[in-house]
């Protein structure tokens, strides 16, 4: 009963709040919980937060276009691509690579595609993962520096011209 009532204090965002809130009322006003043990509260905590097919979805998903990285930082595309992997339950090295790279921003999977050495092979996960991430940041370091280089063009033009009039 104390580890239902610890994980429900956890609930604290969104639909798993609102969830362990209407339990936490429900035990007030019946003076017991609804769960006899551990396994009865994991049943329905499963039935009520995951997808009847779950693998079915992460497959479909990861079969179309959906989980492309897009405009969003290779961070962030790997938290979701990881996710569907997991509940897609593959596990081929090779088949992973390859979904991601297909996701993957053209500009990051052609640069590692090209690298003459140290490019991860097809069954190396762990090694595209990390060599994505070094690039983005790499990339987002360029345009970082490539902004500053403008305004400091832009500020000695400015000068320039103040001094010229």
């Amino acid at each position: 009963m104390t580890r239902i009532i610890w994980a429900l204090s956890f609930m604290k965002a969104d639909l798993a709040s609102q969830w362990a809130q209407r339990e936490l009322e429900l035990e007030a006003q019946r003076d017991t919980l609804q769960f006899m043990d551990w396994q009865e509260f994991e049943m329905e905590f499963r039935k009520d937060f995951t997808l009847l097919n779950a693998e079915a979805t992460a497959v479909n998903t990861l079969e179309g276009n959906l989980h492309f990285q897009g405009k969003h930082s290779v961070n962030d595309y790997l938290d979701q691509f990881c996710d569907l992997i997991y509940d897609s339950r593959y596990t081929d090295q090779k088949t992973i690579v390859v979904k991601f790279q297909r996701g993957l921003d053209h500009c990051i999977s052609s640069a590692i595609g090209m690298m003459a050495a140290g490019c991860p092979t097809d069954a190396d996960s762990e090694g595209w993962f990390s060599l994505a991430i070094q690039l983005d940041q790499n990339q987002a370091a360029d345009k970082a520096f490539q902004a500053a280089l403008v305004v400091i063009f832009i500020y000695q033009y400015m000068v320039a011209a103040y001094q010229d009039s």
